[in-house]
């Protein structure tokens, strides 16, 4: 039986988040991966609040929301292989030292600059 997909919600404003986005989907083999703005239609049905969260990304896997460094995991999760290893690694850290290194990375994101375009990231990917 096939997993269920993954809504990867990321910030389309940022070039670290799209560039984040980009290799995700380059990785994502099994296409397992949908990936769609915070801020869109995708967003806005899945319940997230006006606007998306600019803060972090959201993963949401079935009815299950993941933000923050759960999300990370759960994304590295669903590449599998060494990825998935890594993952399973980074789950017997404690998860407030995960989510300060996210914290540390999001607040220091806008360093990466702005993309300069809509990224293409799969046929799979949700209209915005």
């Amino acid at each position: 039986m096939k997993p269920d997909p993954l809504v990867v919600l990321f910030d389309g404003e940022c070039a670290l988040c799209n560039g984040s986005a980009a290799w995700l989907a380059r990785r994502d083999l099994s296409g397992r991966l949908i990936f769609a703005t915070n801020r869109g239609e995708a967003a806005r049905v899945a319940g997230e609040p006006a606007g998306g969260d600019p803060d972090t990304i959201v993963v949401w896997d079935g009815s299950r929301r993941r933000v923050r460094a759960d999300a990370v995991l759960a994304l590295l999760a669903a590449l599998g292989g060494g990825w998935g290893a890594l993952a399973w690694c980074g789950r017997l850290c404690p998860r407030f030292l995960l989510d300060g290194l996210y914290g540390a990375v999001a607040r220091r994101r806008r360093w990466f600059g702005r993309p300069a375009a809509c990224p293409r990231l799969s046929p799979l990917a949700l209209a915005e």
